[in-house]
């Protein structure tokens, strides 16, 4: 790994854990003006690391509880569909579907059913997450974000070291 991927993910690393450590994403803190700022923050940061444990080890490729659709076929896809639809705010990612209907940081704590947009339920499976919409796309905090940064660190974590 050259020395600057290698910065990049120590810069990664250390940023996710503050922000996933901060409570900002808790459910009191739902109404904070930076809770969207900083999961936008968020995705940037685990989308590179993705990216970089791909191009250095492996990819971070479970499928679990991922909705897939033609550009998202695993976590890190997901993960990317997000990142775009929270960077580019004209991203067909944040389309429900092809009639223009579209949505943005929709955001979903515990077990519920958020929205229903024709074929289309936005729900959240279970009490002990938090799922997080942009358009068709739905990412958990517990099951994909904090598993997919933990998956990342143990494929780069002896890749860095090699590194120093």
């Amino acid at each position: 790994m050259d020395i600057r991927d290698c910065q990049d993910c120590e810069g990664n690393i250390r940023r996710i854990s503050e922000l996933l450590s901060c409570r900002i994403f808790e459910p009191e803190n739902s109404g904070h003006l930076l809770q969207q700022s900083a999961f936008i923050e968020l995705m940037i940061c685990l989308r590179d690391l993705l990216h970089k444990a791909e191009k250095y080890g492996s990819r971070i490729s479970f499928t679990d509880d991922v909705l897939t659709n033609s550009y998202v076929a695993d976590v890190s896809d997901a993960v990317r569909a997000v990142r775009d639809a929270c960077c580019h705010i004209d991203s067909f990612k944040r389309d429900f579907d092809a009639n223009g209907n579209r949505g943005s940081y929709m955001v979903a704590y515990g077990k519920c059913n958020l929205a229903k947009i024709n074929d289309l339920e936005l729900k959240s499976e279970y009490e002990d997450d938090i799922a997080v919409f942009y358009g068709a796309n739905r990412i958990y905090f517990n099951r994909h974000i904090v598993r997919a940064f933990s998956e990342a660190q143990a494929v780069l974590g002896p890749l860095m070291r090699q590194s120093t």
